[in-house]
């Protein structure tokens, strides 16, 4: 079955190894050893059963084919087509991710959302900088406290050696020089640190109240945003009605009249074709009546002729009582037999007529 799909499958789904060795195994010479292939004659199929022998496969037509190999070669196939189809997936969802993306880009700038963006942006830049800023602060009263503890401790020591000033020593003179001298820069430290506390407080209020004007800027443009996009909306809406109107009052005074000009000239043709064809079915059963009618008084004429033309053969020849009799019955019912052609003609003419 591989053997014979690999054979008829247009597209090469094996490798060029697989296809040598099996052109190397159907070409393979016999040895000397190995004896010719003997000929296998078809089994004669019996008339007593409806079945045909099943025919023997020949392992000489179709080589055999490494099954494993095959499966991988297959396997191999499926998963770069998957990995195709993934990349395909992946390309369509990022270029419709741009598409929407620009498409949604050209809506803010027709709709004058571009300038919100902006403040929006603006805003998460000023929040940014007055964290920026709050940190700095938080720094800088780090170290403002660092010095006045630092400040404290040296007047603490300084106190304590002024309270034993009359015991000092050598070292304790030397030690309350350094300390005035480190006190005196301890202070100037101060001074600095509670500079940059203040500048950094102020600084931070500074940025709070621009974030504060940032904030209400956007509010104040997505206000005038929200404010024209609804009366654009109120003012479409009310195109829309009068389009509507207009379309109802067009369709009133154009077009229902049109229509029912329309319907009435239907009704009109077709009540002409329907009166027409029934005046010509009526004109053709009266026609129809009309020859009838000629072919009985065609009739009545000849037997009318007949019957006169016997009265004066009879009046010629005298006939006998017997004869006489017969005749003037036969007169009679000739003579009746027109009258009443004569009645019914008339009637249906009457009829047909009026």
């Amino acid at each position: 079955m591989i053997s014979r799909a690999a054979s008829h499958s247009p597209r090469a789904l094996f490798s060029r190894s697989l296809t040598t060795t099996s052109l190397r195994r159907t070409t393979r010479p016999p040895s000397a050893d190995s004896t010719p292939p003997q000929e296998q004659t078809p089994p004669i199929s019996s008339t007593s059963s409806g079945t045909s022998p099943e025919p023997t496969p020949s392992s000489s037509t179709h080589p055999d084919y490494d099954i494993e190999q095959v499966r991988s070669r297959l396997a191999e196939i499926s998963d770069r087509a998957l990995i195709n189809l993934r990349t395909k997936a992946d390309d369509f969802t990022t270029t419709t991710k741009i598409t929407f993306s620009r498409l949604g880009a050209e809506l803010n700038k027709v709709t004058g959302y571009e300038a919100i963006e902006a403040l929006k942006r603006q805003v998460v830049e000023q929040e940014e900088r007055i964290n920026a800023t709050r940190h700095a602060a938080r720094a800088a009263k780090n170290r403002y406290e660092d010095a006045v503890s630092k400040r404290s401790n040296s007047q603490r020591e300084v106190n304590d050696l002024l309270q034993r000033k009359s015991m000092w020593s050598d070292h304790d003179v030397s030690r309350f020089t350094a300390l005035v001298r480190e006190d005196h820069l301890l202070e100037q430290e101060e001074a600095r640190a509670k500079d940059v506390v203040d500048e950094s407080e102020a600084a931070q209020e500074r940025e709070f109240s621009e974030l504060m004007r940032a904030i209400l800027g956007r509010y104040h443009e997505e206000q005038v945003w929200s404010d024209k996009i609804r009366s654009a909306s109120t003012y479409g809406q009310l195109a829309a009605l009068a389009l509507n109107l207009l379309v109802f009052i067009s369709a009133i005074l154009f077009v229902e009249p049109w229509k029912r000009k329309r319907l009435a000239q239907t009704f009109e043709r077709k009540t002409e074709e329907l009166s027409l064809e029934t005046r010509q079915l009526v004109e053709a059963g009266i026609n129809d009546v009309k020859q009838d009618l000629q072919e009985q008084v065609r009739v009545l004429t000849v037997l009318a002729e007949a019957a006169v033309k016997a009265e004066r053969e009879r009046e010629t020849l005298k006939p006998s009582p017997i004869l006489l009799q017969t005749s003037s019955f036969w007169d009679r019912a000739v003579l009746s037999g027109v009258a009443a052609g004569a009645v019914t003609a008339s009637v249906i003419t009457y009829v047909l007529y009026t």
